[in-house]
């Protein structure tokens, strides 16, 4: 018997974690209007170990979605706004870098970012 994640474990984790996201399809449908969507936001910190042992740290900040909920999956260079996240802190606008999907109905957004120099 085929278990749905999607159905049964993604829809009950995303009704409790996701936020709201505004996405702006500026490379997966170009000139179409911007859209509304959800998605769960995390942030790794990441320790990159150098060949002298010097450590450089990072972090990577991801947005989760479910697929099912999208008719055409945001892509790289497509931008997301996450007014805040589900703490309430103010998040801002986020350019998609990079998508993976887990094959089980959620794809990983990688995102930074994103502001512009006044």
């Amino acid at each position: 018997m085929a278990v749905n994640l999607d159905v049964l474990l993604q829809g009950p984790i995303f009704d409790f974690w996701a936020v709201p996201v505004t996405f702006r399809p500026l490379a997966s449908q170009p000139g179409q209007p911007d859209y509304q969507g959800r998605g769960i936001l995390n942030t790794y910190s990441l320790d990159v170990a150098g060949l002298d042992g010097s450590i450089i740290s990072d972090q990577r900040t991801i947005l989760d979605i479910r697929e099912s909920e999208f008719a055409v999956l945001p892509e790289q260079n497509d931008h997301c706004v996450i007014p805040f996240d589900c703490n309430k802190v103010p998040r801002g606008e986020y350019q998609i870098v990079d998508a993976s999907s887990d094959g089980g109905g959620q794809t990983m957004l990688t995102i930074r970012k994103y502001e512009t120099i006044m």
